[in-house]
Order: structure tokens, then sequence, then C-alpha cells
């Protein structure tokens, strides 16, 4: 089954530092926006992407696009104010008959066409799949006051990644009931929970790397450095 990715790359990047936009930020050269599209341009399975930039930059983001893969399947749309915002234009982009529908953060340049592969696959089973991986550090419940409430079990915690899949008409639906109830959420997977719908999960990538921070950076260029 073929899938249309929606890339969010709207966000601003105040995290990271700098003048310019993390998505755009090179890494040997590279704008990471480049490097996290290769694997769908690439992939047989992917017929349409969608990337979502800020506001006013769709001309730069196709132009600096352009530079590295061919624009046939790949088209522009401003985000919004939220992330949410973002993905729903993204979302609205897209054919009613889009089938399954991948969204992925634009500063994850180390996804893999095998973890794209094992969530679409699970996701065409049960209607909607995240990859997750398992948390390590001891996780602490901190009151207003800078106390320790309690310490959270993390036998059942886990960081969720990137790519997500879902069905159109399941992720739409989310976003309409999320947009009519003011419900924000910063995880496409937690508005189909909350419509009651099954979430599946597969193990994810621990060099699935969201790049947000400063030090990531460094993460990433030695990553390079071992052919990532």
């Amino acid at each position: 089954m073929k899938a249309a990715v929606l890339i969010a790359a709207s966000g601003r990047g105040q995290r990271l530092g700098g003048e310019i936009k993390k998505q755009y930020v090179t890494l040997d050269g590279v704008p990471i926006l480049a490097r996290t599209l290769e694997i769908f341009v690439k992939h047989e399975a992917v017929n349409q992407i969608v990337v979502i930039v800020p506001g006013g930059e769709v001309d730069q983001a196709r132009q600096m696009i352009k530079s590295f893969w061919p624009l046939e399947k790949i088209s522009f749309v401003e985000g919004g104010k939220r992330r949410q915002d973002s993905i729903h234009r993204g979302l609205e982009a897209l054919p009613r008959k889009a089938g399954m529908v991948c969204v992925h953060d634009g500063v994850r340049p180390f996804v893999t066409a095998k973890l794209f592969e094992a969530v679409l696959e699970m996701a065409i089973r049960c209607g909607g799949a995240v990859p997750v991986i398992p948390v390590t550090d001891t996780l602490k419940d901190i009151a207003a006051n800078g106390m320790i409430n309690r310490t959270v079990c993390r036998d059942r915690v886990y960081h969720a990644q990137t790519p997500q899949i879902f069905r159109y008409e399941l992720i739409m639906e989310a976003y309409r009931k999320a947009h009519l109830l003011g419900i924000e959420a910063t995880d496409d997977s937690y508005l189909l929970e909350l419509l009651g719908e099954a979430v599946c999960t597969v193990p994810g990538d621990r060099a699935n790397i969201k790049i947000t921070h400063p030090q990531d950076l460094l993460i990433a260029e030695a990553f390079l450095k071992r052919g990532r």
C-alpha cells in the first residue's frame, strides 16, 4: 500500500539557538531537512510528500530542496502557529483517498527505510502505529515547588518517535475532533487515543534522533562520521 508523507518542518528551532532555523542547518554540507527527505523521496511506497514549512518560506524551502532532490512528488505548504495546526494544514493538502499518512519530524534526519517499512506494515494492520524506545533513566514526578512527589515506574514508559503512520480517515477525524474540542497535542497518536482508536507500536531506533538542542548536532555529526 502506498503512503503520503507529511514532513513537519515549520518550527522555529529556538532551543537550538543561532540565526538559522534548525531544519536549514547543514550537516556535512547538506541541510537537515534535505537529509530527512532522502528515504521518502527514494522509497517506492511513498507517492506524495508534503513539506510543511514556516510561513513565508515556501519558495526558500523549495529552492533548497530542489538542489538535492527532484520535486516531482514533493509539494510545500505553510504551517500554522502550533505544530498541530501545521499538521492539519498538511492533511488538508492531501487527497481524500490518500490511504496511509505518515507524519515525520523534519529534523529527524537518520530515519531509515527499515523503520519506515516496519511502522507502515503495522499501521496497515492496526490503523495506526508509532515507533517507541524504552526509557532508561529514572523518572521523577516533580511538584511545582521543585520537590519530588514520587518515582515513576519506567517499566511501561517509552519515548515516542516519528515516523508515525495512520489510515487517512482516522487521522483526519482525530484532527477534526481536536479542533472542535480545543484539544492540543504535540504527538499525533495522542489524538487517536482520545478517539478510543488503537495505536500499535514497533521498536524504534535510538539513532533516529530529533535535533533540538546544540548537543544533538554533535551527536548527529558523530553518526555521520560513523557512516550512518
